[in-house]
């Protein structure tokens, strides 16, 4: 467990416990918006060791009594939910908040995932003519996000062709499946389909076959998808100091505010898989693009 304690200095939010799942650089990229954006008397800490230090700390937090918990990452949003129940939490980071009951009167926050309207306009617009678009998915992790993609497909005038597995064994299968009846396969992330292993296999047959794959991360892109639509971390950071500042004021209720989703969105592209599955991208998309593989 290591503790930092950061002086900051803007807009006040009131005395903030700072709890990171990791020391990553996403996650880093997200304090970093937040504390250029909020000002407090931040204490900072980061999960380690095992569940006993974990719980100590989340005793430490209590004791302290902070206005605020921010809690960065799955981990930390969960061990807040668990052991700090009286203390208001704000979560960043997190996606698919409600599978892990990240819902309540004391808990809020801004999630990973990207609208899906978003996500399939976006597509549309480099795959010009795109009717039908194919997803792998486990209903136990993503029931509720491809229930929606139904939605916005039919009125979008796509057709979404989604198989449900039960486990990374029958991805394969269900891709091979798909291929020739869709115009692009996406990919939402879903821990049951989203591995190593399977996304090689999806990297592999999508580029063999010539269909344009949507991946879940810009480090996917740079592999060799198409594209991907990703939040952008830094931003999230000052979305989450909006909403604390809110809150801290008692502008914002968080029983009010439950999972907002992030309100800037970055898109990568990679021209070299596009050129090699003859798909051309247009050059306004291309210049949209915060990041582009060639």
């Amino acid at each position: 467990m290591a503790v930092s304690i950061f002086p900051l200095c803007a807009n006040g939010a009131g005395d903030i416990a700072v709890i990171r799942s990791q020391d990553l650089d996403p996650y880093n990229q997200a304090f970093a918006g937040f504390s250029e954006s909020c000002a407090s008397n931040v204490k900072q800490y980061t999960l380690g060791g095992n569940s006993a230090s974990q719980q100590r700390m989340a005793q430490e937090i209590g004791a302290e009594k902070p206005r605020l918990v921010l809690a960065i990452g799955l981990m930390a949003a969960k061990l807040a939910k668990e052991y700090l129940k009286d203390i208001p939490t704000l979560y960043i980071m997190v996606s698919n908040p409600k599978k892990y009951g990240l819902i309540g009167n004391n808990i809020a926050g801004i999630t990973l995932n990207i609208p899906v309207e978003a996500q399939f306009k976006t597509y549309k617009t480099l795959v010009p003519g795109l009717k039908s678009i194919g997803v792998i998915y486990d209903a136990n992790n993503s029931g509720e996000i491809i229930r929606e993609a139904g939605n916005v497909a039919k009125k979008l005038g796509v057709q979404l062709v989604a198989i449900s597995v039960t486990s990374q064994k029958e991805v394969p299968e269900a891709l091979r499946s798909m291929l020739g009846k869709v115009d692009a396969v996406w990919m939402v992330p879903d821990e049951t389909v989203v591995t190593t292993d399977s996304f090689k296999y999806f990297l592999v047959t999508t580029l063999e076959k010539g269909v344009p794959f949507f991946a879940a991360s810009d480090i996917f892109v740079e592999a060799g998808a198409l594209a991907a639509l990703t939040p952008d971390y830094t931003d999230v950071g000052r979305q989450g100091c909006q909403l604390a500042t809110g809150f801290t004021d008692g502008q914002v209720s968080l029983a009010e505010t439950g999972a907002r989703p992030p309100r800037k969105i970055n898109l990568s592209l990679n021209l070299k898989t596009a050129r090699k599955i003859g798909v051309a991208i247009p050059k306004s998309v291309i210049e949209l693009a915060k990041l582009v593989y060639q």
